[in-house]
């Protein structure tokens, strides 16, 4: 399975092995030049995610997501821009959605998470959505939920 089939269906054995053939070291190279989260990911190449110590905020993601949608990390540009094509949603004539759902657990409490950007025209409009996930059907009200606060500010 390819990374983009990966990305779509949050596939995480397929993220582990590429945390594997990527090594220790140079991950803890890459997360700690991409200022991401607290930029801990301890010795488990292919958990620090998944079971800590790595973490992020809600406000720490959006400002990655934004550097993301700029084309502003510390990687090739169009490296940037594959995953951007990747987590592209939908897009109108004037705007196009990106986005990542995703669900974890948090001191026992099951979360679930959309984020992604809007561009409209030249602007950026970066979100991070944090859910509590207590039943099955709640899972699938995380984007539901971001789009209609996306829309409620006037965003598609």
């Amino acid at each position: 399975m390819g990374l983009r089939e990966a990305i779509v269906i949050s596939n995480v054995p397929i993220y582990q092995e590429l945390a594997r053939r990527i090594g220790l070291e140079r991950m803890k190279d890459y997360v700690s030049r991409l200022d991401y989260g607290n930029r801990e990911i301890g010795s488990a190449v292919d958990t620090f995610w998944l079971a800590g110590p790595l973490k992020i905020s809600a406000v720490e993601q959006t400002r990655f997501l934004a550097k993301l949608a700029l084309g502003e990390l510390p990687f090739p540009k169009d490296i940037q821009g594959a995953v951007r094509e990747i987590i592209r949603l939908e897009q109108g004539t004037n705007w196009k959605l990106y986005g990542k759902t995703g669900l974890g657990n948090v001191a026992g409490v099951r979360v679930g998470w959309w984020v992604g950007w809007v561009q409209r025209d030249d602007r950026v409009y970066a979100f991070a959505l944090n859910m509590d996930v207590r039943s099955e059907s709640d899972v699938g009200k995380r984007v539901e939920l971001g789009k209609a606060s996306l829309k409620a500010l006037g965003l598609p």
